[in-house]
């Protein structure tokens, strides 16, 4: 089945950062209310798979070196925190899957795995678990006290899913919980055990806090696109989110992570791939581009600049714009440059920052019986689904609610709705624990 994820955050714009201009884009100021988030989780409950939020925990100084830019144009600043919105939504919802982001690299994992416990537990097991290593220098300085490299945030979250694995699957036997009154056990201590990890970057001795739950481990998405990150992802990652320009260019990441993930040990069908696409979908064509030129028309190209440099811990305000995009050691989100790098055409600066304002995605634009033949098309490249990005929120979602899923169910591509009973896991996958 071909799944629908719609991509937020809890920032007044989770694609477009200049779409706070738009005046009826109602995340600029709704993302702190949250009867914003439950009229829109009630929008796709039952409609999409799941719900996706993005995260953040850095004030960029990148561009320019300051924090001036990032602070001026809102570039993924201001922003609050999904965890604690995730219950309530829940509480909202019936059958709409809550995917959440938490960094390996900020969280200790002994903590981070009792909330997310306590997630999948709240939400009777709709929990997906979106793992990040994070990036940014202020972010590492505010918590850690000193940056990461690279490959080092990886080898870290390597030992911390195996540390947090092992508390929610080893801790804790299923039939631990006995509620015997009678002999005035709770739960059996011989059915609780310590996980005793000692390894390289965690000495986490146990056990874990939190009974099982209906999932235990929370659905893992993971969107690592560069070299590390593509191994890591393959390793891990259950739902694996990605950045393509183009069909093709996802059609060569899809390729290349399947090997990895067979590489790795694992089986294929273990792993779905979810790309992330732009939609702009009306009754006619004509609309179609209309909403898009609107949208592109309030962007504003220095906001493009603040978002490359602060993605790619490189500062772009020393180049012109016409000059060439090129390879360099990003310490950053390398596989975002990626993107850039193995699509056909070759970017200027300029050109780059302006359509990385808007997140390098493929935008679909048309009327719903084009755009669902795109989707069909993407699904033949190796597509599972696609995470929906919203320029406006919630215009563009009540758009493919409106126009694009009944032709994707009349094609049979998306369900009629979904099982309120099942967990995530088992929507995705057919079973409600990982192999």
């Amino acid at each position: 089945m071909f799944d629908l994820f719609a991509y937020v955050n809890c920032s007044h714009s989770p694609t477009v950062e200049d779409a706070w201009r738009l005046s009826d884009h109602e995340q600029a100021d709704g993302y702190r209310d949250l009867g914003f988030w439950t009229e829109l989780a009630g929008l796709l409950d039952d409609e999409f798979a799941g719900l996706f939020f993005a995260d953040a925990y850095n004030v960029a100084d990148r561009y320019r070196g300051s924090v001036a830019p990032t602070v001026r144009r809102g570039e993924q600043f201001p922003e609050n925190d999904p965890l604690p919105l995730v219950s309530a939504l829940a509480a909202a919802t019936e059958s709409l899957g809550l995917v959440a982001t938490a960094s390996t690299s900020l969280y200790p994992p002994y903590l981070l795995a009792k909330k997310l416990s306590t997630l999948d537990d709240l939400t009777d097991g709709r929990l997906g678990w979106n793992v990040v290593t994070s990036a940014g220098r202020l972010e590492f300085e505010n918590v850690l006290g000193h940056q990461l490299g690279h490959d080092e945030r990886y080898d870290r979250a390597d030992e911390f899913l195996q540390v947090v694995r092992a508390l929610w699957e080893a801790s804790w036997d299923d039939d631990a919980v006995v509620r015997d009154a009678s002999t005035g056990t709770y739960a059996d201590p011989d059915a609780v055990s310590f996980v005793d990890h000692e390894g390289e970057q965690f000495s986490v001795p146990g056990p874990h806090m939190t009974a099982p739950t209906p999932q235990r481990t929370p659905v893992l998405f993971q969107a690592g696109q560069s070299d590390r990150g593509r191994t890591f992802a393959a390793r891990h990652g259950e739902a694996l989110f990605s950045f393509s320009l183009s069909r093709a260019g996802f059609a060569d990441y899809a390729a290349d992570v399947r090997e990895r993930v067979e590489t790795a040990g694992r089986d294929p069908d273990d792993v779905r791939l979810y790309p992330a696409v732009t939609p702009y979908v009306a009754p006619t064509r004509a609309a179609a581009e209309a909403e898009r030129d609107r949208v592109l028309d309030a962007i504003e190209p220095e906001t493009g600049l603040v978002r490359l440099s602060n993605h790619f811990d490189h500062d772009y305000s020393q180049y012109d714009l016409d000059d060439p995009l090129e390879a360099i050691d990003a310490s950053g989100i390398r596989g975002a440059l990626r993107v850039f790098l193995d699509d056909d055409r070759e970017w200027t600066v300029g050109e780059a920052a302006v359509r990385y304002a808007r997140y390098p995605t493929a935008e679909l634009v048309g009327t719903p019986e084009a755009v669902a033949d795109e989707l069909e098309r993407w699904q033949a490249a190796g597509a599972d689904g696609v995470v929906v990005t919203a320029p406006v929120v919630p215009g563009t979602f009540a758009d493919v609610v409106e126009h694009l899923l009944p032709e994707l169910r009349e094609r049979g591509l998306t369900p009629d709705g979904y099982d309120a009973d099942e967990t995530l896991r088992s929507r995705l996958f057919g079973r409600d624990r990982p192999r």
